[in-house]
C-alpha cells in the first residue's frame, strides 16, 4: 500500500517529466469542465447533461479521495478551503439528481473556478520565464485569473435574471469597467448579492491592477539574499547591501 501511495505522490506532485505531463493532462480536464460549467449555465440539467454531471462527480469524487489518501497531514486534509469548495462541487454536480436545477447549484459550481489560479501556477513552470520579469509574470496572472473567475461569477449569477448580460463576454466588459473604476453604467448588476460582487471587484480588482502597475514600472532589481540581513532585492549593480552595508557577491553575466 505505500508503494502505491508513494507512485501516487510522485505523479502528483514530482518533479520528473512523466508526472508534469500527468498534471498537464489533469489540468486539461479541469479546463474542459470549467468551459462545460460556464456553456451550460443556461441549459436545464436533465437529459445527457445529467449524465454528464455524473461522469464529472465520479471523476471529482476520485481525485479528492485520491488526494486525501495520499496526504501527510490527512488530520489537517479537511482543513483546507480547497478541500471544502471540492465537496461543494461534488454536491452541486449530485443535487440535480435529487432536485430541480437551480441558480444555487450554478453558484456552488464557481468554486471550481478557483482552480484556475492552480493552473495558472502548473502552466508557469513549462514557461522559460526569466526572473527579471517574475514580478510582472506574477502580477498579471494573478490578475487574469481574479478577472477570469470574477467574470464566471458575475456571469453564473447574473446569466438568467439579467436581460444585459446575455453572454460570457458582457459579464467580461463589466467586470473590466468596474475594476478599472471606468464604469460605463450600460450594464449594472441586479439585487443586493449584484452590488455586493461590484463592491469585491472594485476593492480587489483594482488593488490586483495597482500591483501590476508596480511590478512593470518599478525599477529593476536582482534577487539575491544578503548572507547578513537576508535583504533579498539589490540594485543589478549593487556591490554593498545598502540595509546593512555587507560587501554581496550577486551573480552576474557582465550586463552591468
Amino acid at each position: 500500500m505505500e508503494a502505491v501511495r508513494g507512485r501516487l505522490r510522485r505523479m502528483l506532485y514530482g518533479h520528473s517529466q512523466s508526472a508534469r505531463l500527468f498534471r498537464l493532462a489533469l489540468l486539461l480536464v479541469d479546463l474542459a469542465t470549467i468551459i462545460y460549467f460556464l456553456v451550460t449555465i443556461r441549459v436545464a440539467h436533465v437529459g445527457i447533461y445529467l449524465a454528464i454531471d455524473f461522469l464529472i462527480f465520479v471523476y471529482y469524487f476520485v481525485e479528492l479521495a485520491i488526494r486525501y489518501y495520499i496526504s501527510h497531514h490527512p488530520e489537517t486534509f479537511w482543513r483546507r478551503f480547497s478541500t471544502w469548495a471540492d465537496v461543494a462541487v461534488l454536491v452541486s454536480l449530485i443535487l440535480p439528481l435529487l432536485v430541480a436545477n437551480s441558480g444555487f447549484i450554478a453558484l456552488l459550481r464557481t468554486l471550481r473556478f478557483i482552480r484556475s489560479y492552480r493552473i495558472m501556477l502548473e502552466i508557469k513552470q513549462y514557461l522559460p520565464i526569466p526572473r527579471k520579469y517574475e514580478d510582472v509574470v506574477n502580477a498579471a496572472g494573478n490578475l487574469v485569473v481574479f478577472i477570469f473567475i470574477v467574470t464566471s461569477m458575475v456571469w453564473v449569477l447574473q446569466a438568467n435574471t439579467n436581460d444585459q448580460i446575455t453572454n460570457w463576454i458582457d459579464a467580461l466588459y463589466f467586470t473590466v469597467t468596474t475594476l478599472t473604476t471606468t464604469g460605463f453604467g450600460d450594464i449594472t448588476l441586479k439585487g443586493s448579492l449584484g452590488r455586493l460582487v461590484s463592491v469585491f471587484i472594485m476593492i480587489f480588482g483594482v488593488a490586483l491592477f495597482l500591483r501590476l502597475a508596480q511590478a512593470v514600472f518599478r525599477p529593476y532589481k536582482v534577487y539575491h539574499v544578503c548572507p547578513s540581513c537576508a535583504l533579498t532585492r539589490h540594485d543589478p549593480d549593487a556591490v554593498h547591501c545598502k540595509h546593512c552595508g555587507i560587501v554581496l557577491e550577486i551573480e552576474n553575466e557582465g550586463d552591468w
